[in-house]
């Protein structure tokens, strides 16, 4: 049974937003998604950066990892800093 987390992190950029889901499995790290936004997805009728990265890093997750035997454990509550971070969802998968 292999374990790995994966992390979704969403940047502004100059022509909107970029998403970059990657999977750590403590042996590798690997790039899954790489993709530029020109909005983000609105919840609740509103643009919601947090929404955007928890909805698409899940979405990476049910489909371009499931496709690779990967599958959701838990996840993982991002932990308060003291500075500025860019929206991020985390997850613990099994594969």
């Amino acid at each position: 049974m292999r374990f790995g987390q994966v992390t979704g992190v969403l940047h502004s950029v100059d022509s909107g937003y970029r998403i970059v889901v990657t999977l750590d499995t403590k042996s590798s790290i690997q790039s899954v998604r790489d993709e530029l936004l020109p909005e983000l997805l609105r919840h609740n009728g509103n643009a919601d950066p947090e929404w955007t990265v928890d909805q698409l890093t899940q979405e990476t997750i049910g489909t371009t990892l499931a496709e690779q035997g990967w599958e959701v454990v838990a996840y993982q509550p991002q932990q308060e800093s003291s500075g500025w971070a860019p929206p991020m969802a985390s997850y613990l998968v099994r594969g």
